[in-house]
């Protein structure tokens, strides 16, 4: 049976994408059946992040009907299937976001996970993806314009019978001028399960084309992002450190 997992938030730039990748790599590494799947069709990220920018067939393909979603799912080198979407304008002109639902359902049975990499706002694309999801995993940075986004994604997703499973704070800094994970889950109603700490090697594995699960497996992001996942499909993982390495 495949799950069908949405990363959502309703406010821009907060790391959907990453977050999207990095957890897909990491569940490939733990040797579960992947797939990240790009959601967004108006501003798609995962073909540029991994270095797909064009790719034969795109998620826009498969939602104007001209191929199956399967023939759009390709391999990187890092283990991760994705499905990119097309980064043209002209392949915006006549897409229905209402398909995306549908579009992700076609991928029932080729893996254990789909990992939706969703679009900002409150649009049709957006309750697309929740709509195809069985899970919701929030996204935010520690702030309160990302946060209050947060809830109305939340409200969003629950109001459409939809499971959230948490938050996870991006880009944590752990200073002073950051809202606290305990003061985010007072305001969401909802477990901060992840914090993913700012990172250089993130800026440095997207120069590569590449997770940075998957460049850098030793960095303080890659060992959250394999954290979120064991958390995720119930599997242990030991943080390896120079006392018990």
């Amino acid at each position: 049976m495949t799950k069908i997992i949405a990363v959502a938030s309703a406010k821009g730039g907060v790391g959907k994408t990453t977050t999207a990748i990095n957890l897909g790599t990491a569940l490939a590494k733990f040797g579960r059946h992947v797939i990240v799947v790009d959601g967004n069709l108006a501003t798609p990220n995962i073909g540029i992040h991994l270095g797909a920018p064009v790719v034969p067939f795109s998620v826009h393909d498969a939602v104007r009907g001209k191929k199956d979603i399967k023939e759009c799912v390709y391999s990187h080198e890092s283990g991760v299937r994705i499905a990119p979407a097309s980064i043209s304008i002209n392949d915006l002109k006549g897409i229905d976001h209402k398909k995306i639902s549908k579009v992700l359902k076609g991928l029932e049975g080729t893996a254990e996970l789909v990992i939706v990499d969703s679009c900002a706002g409150l649009g049709e694309e957006m309750f697309s993806c929740i709509d195809a999801a069985d899970e919701i995993l929030v996204v935010t940075t520690a702030d309160l314009p990302s946060v209050t986004d947060s809830i109305k994604t939340i409200e969003l997703a629950e109001g459409k019978g939809k499971t959230v499973i948490g938050v996870v704070l991006n880009r944590v800094r752990n200073d002073n001028s950051e809202m606290k994970a305990g003061e985010i889950e007072a305001l969401v109603e909802k477990p901060v399960i992840a914090s993913i700490p700012e990172d250089e090697s993130i800026r440095k594995s997207l120069k590569k084309n590449h997770p940075v699960v998957y460049s850098h497996p030793d960095a303080p992001s890659s060992t959250a992002y394999k954290q979120l996942a064991a958390l995720l499909v119930g599997q242990k993982y030991e943080v390896l450190t120079k006392k018990n390495a």
